[in-house]
């Protein structure tokens, strides 16, 4: 018998894949919504490990955010030039 996480986790994915593919934008909206639901209650009926291997994953990707490198710049918020 398959763990409820797993049978979320493959709702999840087949629903992502059918938002990929229907052209009616209901339909691709309540397929992200089931996949958003699958994915939230397969979380929370993970074992802690897999949890926590989860999280650790989502910490990581971190580092492929697209604005990291302009929010790490400095802001001043006084203008400095002379007038």
């Amino acid at each position: 018998m398959l763990p409820t996480f797993l049978i979320l986790l493959v709702s999840a994915i087949g629903s992502i894949w059918l938002s990929l593919r229907v052209s009616h934008e209901v339909s691709r909206v309540l397929a992200v919504g089931s996949a958003i639901f699958c994915l939230i209650f397969g979380f929370a009926t993970a074992p802690w490990p897999i949890q926590l291997l989860i999280f650790l994953l989502i910490l990581a990707s971190e580092r492929f955010y697209p604005f990291r490198k302009t929010a790490l710049q400095f802001v001043s918020l006084s203008d400095t030039r002379k007038r």
